[in-house]
């Protein structure tokens, strides 16, 4: 399986990782509670996002961050 996807949600906000092996790639698509769609994307590289750990790290830094 190439594309594996896991939510981090908090009390106003959550963010989508997408991980895609094949591209080597992971994406974080940010966005408010009640709202289907994301306000932010962001797509880092292996080299910068390594493994889940880093990427739910990551996650949680972003909903920290707008918080």
């Amino acid at each position: 399986m190439a594309i594996t996807e896991k939510t981090i949600r908090a009390s106003n906000q959550w963010v989508k990782i997408t991980r895609d092996s094949n591209v080597r790639t992971f994406t974080f698509a940010r966005g408010y509670s009640g709202a289907t769609t994301a306000h932010d994307v962001t797509t880092l590289s292996f080299k910068w996002v390594p493994n889940w750990k880093d990427a739910i790290e990551h996650a949680e830094q972003k909903i920290a961050t707008y918080a």
